[in-house]
């Protein structure tokens, strides 16, 4: 917009304004820099409101995790004595297993069982008694980065994963089996019976 796009009356009386003096002039500069000094210091504010929102988050987040990984459901039955496989994160028997790793849970004819992984082996326990019901070795497995994947018949259930010798494996329940599965060939490196009950 220049002079030439205002209305000629508006233009004479912005010419008829006197000059500030040089005080109220050094009064809108002294204001001016207030402002400057305010917006420098909003950066700063607004990056410690995010880091604050962060922290906010992450805590919330963590507290939903622990609630989940403590949740169980116990709504899941088993039918006809098939196997299911059940919500249920940790464990009951942690305090006994001391080096081994929770592999993951599953249910046979009414009975839960936790599937835990050492180094040396795999050991089953039923989560009532903290009883080992079974202790099964690890498969010969050639060492493989390979990420495998799967699907499972309506029969198969997934217990859960270990690594064992820098390799995945899985375990899955069936309803007569426990099967380990992974390595180059992500097939089945191994079939064991169910555990029996306790």
């Amino acid at each position: 917009m220049n002079d030439d796009d205002l209305d000629p009356r508006i233009l004479a009386a912005l010419r008829d304004i006197a000059p500030a003096s040089d005080s109220l002039r050094d009064q809108h500069i002294a204001a001016a820099l207030g402002e400057i000094t305010v917006s420098r210091k909003t950066p700063r504010s607004a990056w410690l409101s995010a880091a604050a929102a962060v922290v906010v988050l992450l805590a919330g987040a963590t507290a939903i995790l622990r609630l989940g990984a403590t949740s169980t459901d116990s709504s899941v039955t088993p039918r006809n004595g098939a196997i299911t496989t059940v919500p249920v994160k940790g464990s009951t028997c942690g305090a006994d297993l001391i080096d081994y790793t929770i592999v993951g849970t599953y249910s046979s004819a009414g009975s839960m069982r936790e599937v835990w992984s050492s180094a040396q082996n795999l050991v089953v326990v039923d989560q009532a008694t903290c009883g080992v019901l079974d202790t099964i070795a690890h498969p010969v497995i050639i060492a493989s980065e390979k990420n495998c994947t799967y699907s499972w018949t309506s029969d198969v259930h997934e217990v859960g994963t270990y690594v064992v010798a820098d390799t995945t494996l899985t375990v899955v329940a069936t309803a007569n089996a426990l099967q380990i599965f992974g390595g180059q060939s992500c097939s089945m490196l191994a079939s064991y019976p169910l555990p029996a009950q306790p």
